[in-house]
């Protein structure tokens, strides 16, 4: 198979992912969290292992396993994940990738919004929420090289090791 068809099917894999998200209803919760934190998003849909790094503690992903502020994500190999924040932001990463929810707020009733993602390896398909229509410059998409800046919009990312 040549490296653009496995370019191709990667990203028609990823764009399939985050339409699933985005379609997908919403399950019980199933990892733990500290009572004070505030959920910002879920696990709407997986393929493989998926973990979730929370506190120090490695948790085994479900479908609908709420996530907080500080949660790292990892996929495994093979392994796929779509994730739909409050503000339906959403975010599919492919096998053998990792990414953390460094910050997030949404708040509309009092003009709080931020957002930073950091996709630290891996493949990525990121389409903007609400925060990203609201107000973009809260929005930072960043990766070990760079911070991207979104204007609601979908951006694929690959990150390399």
């Amino acid at each position: 198979m040549t490296n653009r068809r496995c370019t191709t099917l990667l990203l028609a894999a990823l764009l399939c992912a985050g339409t699933c998200a985005q379609a997908a209803p919403p399950a019980a919760p199933a990892a733990p969290a500290a009572p004070a934190a505030e959920v910002i998003g879920t696990i709407q849909n997986l393929q493989g292992t998926v973990s979730i790094v929370r506190g120090g503690a490695t948790l085994s992903a479900t479908v609908g396993t709420p996530l907080y502020r500080g949660d790292q994500v990892r996929t495994g190999k093979p392994g796929a994940v779509g994730i739909v924040l409050g503000d339906d932001t959403t975010i599919s990463a492919g096998s053998s990738s990792e990414l953390a929810l460094n910050d997030y707020i949404f708040d509309p009733n009092n003009g709080k919004f931020a957002l930073v993602v950091r996709m630290l390896k891996g493949t990525f398909s990121y389409i903007t929420g609400q925060i990203g229509k609201l107000a973009p410059d809260t929005v930072k998409v960043r990766t070990p090289d760079a911070t991207i800046a979104t204007r609601g919009t979908k951006v694929l990312i690959e990150v390399k090791e």
